[in-house]
């Protein structure tokens, strides 16, 4: 196959001619955009293709027959997080903002006991747990025979759309910073996500320094679809705050700033008005001024280092919001559309 075009039999002339995809209406040309060998196309077609769109049960976070790690220290709210992702994709609602598709949840926990677990369903977060499942299990270890019996028996008489797994390390018995004995847990999973046509989200422990992602080997991060990072940010004695920030997505494009959200009073996560951007800051100053501005007037203002501020007048000056005037100064542009 060419990836220009193709050669065909004129049926008036009875002479060959060769025709250009770029010739050919849209939809017609779609006919011709088919793999060879199973899933390499021509890069000129595959430019022009018409692909259908990822399906998720979460947006961008956990795309259907895939998997997710969301990593985070200890005390930072990965369980109450954990609920309430199950009773949103067993609703059909949407999760921190963002989307999903309703279908059945596992939540198998390997760290509270079910007197506790109970506990923050029934008596704290008060959710409705319509099509939702939960186990809890100490001894369940999925790098073990026994323990992938165990859980592959649980899955075949709940046969979830939605299995997840908190915490990791709680699940494996064995060295978890060894990737030789972490290889046959992914293998395994991947053999559920096969067997059971679902999607796989599991937590994981981060030490103190969360730039150092999750703990042990970095099998995982590699292995899965979606790596989400989660820390605290609020202070002792104020309510829980977490920042959530995607580290990779293999089916979506990353967000440009991280979600920030508030463990409320319902025991759920609620997002919170986000921290204003260097370059909403300068937007507002030099819209309040009735003056242009220098560059040092925002420094003296203490927005920003050197660079981000020049960054952000650039864009706004492309964007048509700002103009520059002179040496260096810059000014508001008052239109109907900024007014």
């Amino acid at each position: 196959m060419s990836s220009q075009g193709f050669w065909i039999c004129d049926p008036d002339t009875k002479e060959d001619r060769y025709i250009l995809y770029s010739d050919l209406e849209e939809e017609t040309l779609q006919a011709f955009i088919r793999p060879l060998g199973g899933f390499i196309f021509p890069a000129n077609l595959f430019l022009r293709a018409k692909l259908p769109p990822v399906p998720f049960y979460i947006k961008d976070w956990l795309p259907k027959r895939g998997k997710s790690v969301l990593y985070a220290p200890a005390k930072s709210g990965k369980s109450y997080l954990c609920l309430q992702i199950a009773a949103c994709v067993g609703a059909g609602t949407p999760f921190l903002g963002m989307p999903t598709t309703k279908g059945s949840v596992l939540y198998v926990q390997f760290e509270l006991g079910e007197s506790i677990l109970q506990r923050r369903m029934r008596d704290e977060t008060k959710l409705d747990y319509d099509n939702v499942f939960v186990g809890t299990h100490f001894n369940l270890k999925l790098d073990t025979k026994i323990g992938q019996d165990q859980l592959w028996r649980a899955l075949e008489a709940v046969e979830p759309n939605v299995l997840i797994l908190d915490p990791k390390i709680k699940m494996i018995a064995g060295d978890e910073d060894k990737s030789v004995e972490m290889r046959p847990v992914c293998d395994y999973l991947d053999l559920v996500i096969d067997g059971f046509a679902c999607s796989i989200f599991i937590t994981d422990h981060s030490g103190k320094d969360v730039s150092k992602r999750g703990r042990g080997s970095s099998i995982f991060e590699d292995w899965v679809d979606s790596y989400i990072s989660m820390k605290r940010v609020s202070k002792k004695g104020e309510p829980l705050r977490v920042q959530i920030t995607p580290i990779f997505f293999r089916h979506a494009s990353l967000p440009k700033e991280p979600i920030e959200a508030e463990l409320g009073e319902d025991f759920q996560f609620h997002l919170v008005a986000s921290t204003p951007t260097i370059k909403q800051l300068i937007e507002e100053f030099i819209k309040e001024c009735s003056e242009s501005v220098l560059p040092r007037d925002l420094f003296e203002a203490k927005i920003g280092s050197n660079t981000s501020v020049y960054d952000a007048l650039r864009e706004l000056v492309e964007e048509g919001k700002v103009e520059k005037e002179g040496r260096g100064r810059y000014r508001w542009i008052f239109s109907a559309t900024t007014a």
